[in-house]
Formats: C-alpha cells, structure tokens, sequence
C-alpha cells in the first residue's frame, strides 16, 4: 500500500498504464479478500491513469471495469464477465490474482 500512496503523489505525467496494473491489482487482491471498498488512493491513481495516461483502448475498459470494482459495496458480485476481464488483464501483465474468483 505505500507505493500505492508514493504513486498517487505524483503528477499525472509521470504515470503509466503499466501503473495501473501495478497498483490495480494488488487492490483488488486485497478488496476480494477482504470484501470491503478499496483504499481510495489506489482508485483516485487509478483514475489518473485512466484520464490522462492515454491508455489503449483495452486498457482504459479494464480500467473502468477495476475502478468499477473497487467502489463497489459488494465486489463480489461483480459479473462473471467483469472478473474474468480484470483477472486475465492482472495475469497478462504479471499480476495474478489470488482472491477474486
């Protein structure tokens, strides 16, 4: 969680989409565990990204559907789709998943 704090610190240039995997990931990880919302600093960096990062077209639709996720009340009750989407962009870029199922 700290990279995520020393991350969300800097200015949206120095961000990239492979940043959102990074912190992505690991918060979504821990809000499948535990079922709670996700810490806010990992959804505003993820935003960031989002917005001013130029991510591809996949990227900004895993994007949404992380950031989507995250803010839920209820997580788990996510789609098949939505999970199956978030854990194979995790896998692919190195991150994989080990609670949402």
């Amino acid at each position: 969680m700290a990279a995520m704090v020393g991350l969300a610190g800097c200015s949206h240039t120095s961000l990239t989409t492979e940043d959102a995997y990074k912190i992505g990931c690991p918060a979504i990880d821990a809000t499948a565990a535990s079922g709670s919302v996700a810490n806010e600093v990992a959804v505003s960096t993820l935003r960031e990204i989002r917005d001013h990062a130029h991510p591809s077209k996949q990227t900004k639709h895993w994007l949404n559907a992380a950031i989507d996720l995250l803010t839920s009340d209820h997580p788990s009750e996510a789609s098949k789709q939505t999970k199956k989407m978030i854990i194979d962009g995790c896998k692919r870029n190195g991150y994989p998943l080990q609670n949402l199922k």
